[in-house]
């Protein structure tokens, strides 16, 4: 038998004494059992029947009952309140009162209880009605004096004569009509929308009647919640006077200007006075300011770079001038670097700002997936196989804002660039120009149209670009060239939510002098998911013996891209690229051009669509690959 030792004894006795005044203790403070209150059935499945115009999946959205979710099992549905559900019947309601259809009901056919799962089962009956549409849209009441023509401020409404009497559309007609008046100065205006409704025919005449009042001015501006950045740099951002007469479209602009400063998390203004009528409007900027100090961490994901890893710290208003300084590293499956940056939002005037920049870049292809996952799905490959590059340097830029949508740059950018790891091949095929290490000393200059009614899924509009570079070894550059690159960007709506996508990009370089051929580090290269997809990541182009790429001294690159809604933050996409790399300068011979189409899809996030693309190389030659899947962040355009 185990001997127990003297301390084993106590350890046991103090546990036996632990134990039994702790059920004492129960004991004495133990209440009456009148057991467990009774728990709610769970909504384990809601259907409807008679819903035609909507899905049911639409219709879940607008309860607040919510049943199990089909595909996470592990997820239980809300618990059945007969209260909750009538409030629900409301809801539903109104989800087709506001489209139009004004004498919808829902009615609960049945509940099916389950007592063994403790569960019911819902299903609603819809009866939809017909839907109400909109016969005539008119505009009553005064027209304020430099207001535009009737006709056309009623084509620009939403809501439209022969549309659905849709709530939406009403509340933003309202609201463009509002927003025209008070543009012209009449801040205090109002619009009141009266609607006849025919039951018998299910129309709707709707007049929105105006009420511009009396014109407004500006009144006194002041600033409230800012703590770290002096009031005086966010007043210069204004550049309105206490006596103009009031614009909202003005407000909103001066509003961006602060905003743009990059101190604030929202930046507001709020009418003080707006019940004084006749008094100039005093307007304050309510300020929500950013941590003077920021330590972000990301990591990412795509079929190109492999594993993303960053980290960035920020430090806000630096000098004291809303300067923002950012340390940044990147490392990925392609490319790793430094870079320290400086930016002034403020130079001369607020449409100037300056950015400095000093970077280290290493382009070499590492194993950054630790499980090897993403490069065994997309195969993901080195873009440039033939060498390895390590890029130093600096670079200034000059920011000017001509316009909301029209911006330019110059600047100038420095740098060492050193080639190792070279394959033979390269020299042999490209050059030994195309893999000398060598200095650029690099003068910029681009010119910048932002028509686009998003940047990160645009749906409408147009984005031009236009950059020309240049290198002289009279200053500081090894190489002679001038480079120029073009890029054109339309988006056009089409009916039931389709959106047309067209992409056009040139390029050209042009060595003179002394120079016959351009670096590497400068020449173009094409093919991959931001350039014609289908083809592997820089092998679109001229190839050397091995099949790497070797660059060019022309570019052209083009899509069509169809876009079209799926399920809600899903979206599909049709899409067909075209484009090649030349050798010689500013050559486009079309009939050499390569052609891939294929299938995508888009799933919407805060930071931009998630993109899924297949692309399906056209006329495929020797040792390239049938298709392609491509992985990453945002619109391929």
């Amino acid at each position: 038998m185990k001997r127990i030792t003297s301390n084993s004894s106590w350890i046991i006795l103090i546990v036996f004494m632990l134990l039994v005044v702790s059920a004492c203790a129960t004991r004495e403070t133990k209440s009456p059992d009148t057991g467990p209150g009774p728990v709610l059935p769970e909504v384990r499945k809601i259907t409807f029947v008679g819903n035609h115009q909507y899905y049911s999946w639409t219709l879940l959205k607008a309860m607040a009952t919510k049943p199990r979710p089909l595909l996470r099992f592990w997820e239980k549905g809300d618990p059945y309140n007969p209260a909750t559900l009538e409030d629900d019947l409301l809801r539903l309601r109104k989800h087709y009162f506001d489209r139009g259809y004004l004498d919808a009901t829902a009615t609960v056919l049945k509940v099916h209880e389950e007592p063994e799962k403790n569960a019911v089962e819902i299903e609603i009956a819809i009866e939809e009605g017909a839907v109400t549409v909109v016969k005539a849209v008119r505009l009553g009441g005064d027209l304020p004096p430099g207001f535009p023509a009737q006709e056309s401020v009623l084509d620009g409404l939403p809501l439209i004569a022969g549309s659905y009497l849709d709530r939406k559309d009403f509340d933003r007609s309202k609201s463009r009509l509002l927003l025209l008046m008070q543009d012209l100065g009449y801040a205090r205006a109002r619009v009141i929308p009266e609607t006849e409704v025919n039951r018998e025919r299910n129309t709707a005449i709707t007049t929105f009647v105006l009420f511009p009042g009396g014109l407004t001015k500006f009144g006194q501006f002041t600033f409230s919640g800012n703590k770290e950045l002096p009031e005086r740099v966010a007043r210069r951002q204004i550049h309105l006077q206490e006596g103009e007469t009031y614009s909202a479209k003005w407000l909103k602009d001066n509003q961006g200007y602060v905003y743009d400063l990059g101190m604030f998390h929202t930046v507001t203004p709020r009418i003080l006075n707006l019940d004084q009528v006749d008094a100039p409007l005093d307007i304050d900027f309510e300020l929500n300011e950013r941590k003077p100090h920021t330590l972000r961490l990301g990591i990412g994901a795509s079929s190109v770079e492999s594993m993303r890893y960053e980290a960035e710290w920020i430090h806000r208003n630096f000098l004291d001038e809303a300067e923002r300084l950012s340390l940044l590293a990147r490392v990925s499956g392609i490319q790793q670097g430094l870079e320290a940056k400086l930016y002034e939002p403020y130079f001369v005037n607020r449409d100037n700002s300056l950015i400095h920049k000093i970077f280290v870049l290493n382009n070499q292809r590492i194993s950054s997936d630790p499980f090897g996952i993403l490069d065994s799905i997309f195969n993901i490959i080195d873009p440039q196989p033939a060498y390895d590059l390590l890029s130093v340097g600096v670079e200034s830029r000059l920011n000017h804002k001509f316009t909301k949508r029209l911006k330019g740059d110059v600047g100038l950018e420095l740098s060492s660039n050193d080639f190792y790891n070279i394959d033979p091949a390269a020299v042999e095929e490209a050059g030994l120009e195309a893999v000398e290490d060598n200095n650029l000393f690099i003068q910029f200059s681009e010119l910048e149209w932002n028509g686009r009614d998003d940047d990160l899924n645009p749906t409408k509009g147009e984005f031009l670009r236009g950059q020309i570079e240049h290198s002289n070894e009279k200053l500081l550059s090894d190489v002679n060239f001038v480079k120029l690159t073009l890029e054109g960007r339309y988006y056009q709506p089409l009916a039931r939510k389709l959106v047309l996508a067209l992409r056009l990009k040139l390029g050209g370089i042009e060595p003179y002098g002394d120079t016959l051929d351009v670096p590497a580090n400068v020449r173009f290269f094409a093919g991959g998911p931001g350039s014609v997809r289908g083809f592997e990541l820089n092998r679109l182009g001229p190839l050397d013996a091995n099949g790497n790429p070797v660059g060019g001294n022309s570019l052209i690159e083009g899509s069509v891209e169809l876009r079209f809604p799926l399920l809600d933050n899903i979206s599909g996409a049709l899409f067909v690229d075209f484009g090649n790399v030349f050798s010689a300068p500013f050559t486009y011979p079309l009939e050499d051009l390569r052609y891939a189409v294929g299938p995508g899809l888009r799933y919407l996030t805060p930071i931009g669509p998630l993109r899924v693309d297949v692309g399906f190389a056209i006329d495929r030659q020797p040792n390239e690959h049938t298709s392609r899947i491509e992985f990453s962040i945002g619109q391929a355009f």
